[in-house]
């Protein structure tokens, strides 16, 4: 397996826990947040899901 593919692997590993915990805050906000500071994360957690899901096809391709 080639470097690159290494590391988009751990980069999706690590985004896959990013994801994970931002969801999280938005379930169970933390002391102090804002509507439109959780609005933002749900958007930005839409984001990370897409590129997971581009990232998760660049993987596969190269893998294959």
């Amino acid at each position: 397996m080639q470097e690159f593919v290494k590391k988009m692997i751990v980069e999706r590993d690590d985004l896959k826990g990013k994801i994970k915990k931002a969801k999280k805050a938005v379930e169970n906000p933390p002391y102090g947040s804002t509507t439109d500071g959780l609005r933002m994360l749900s958007e930005q957690i839409t984001a990370m899901e897409q590129y997971l899901c581009w990232l998760e096809k660049r993987i596969d391709k190269e893998v294959k």
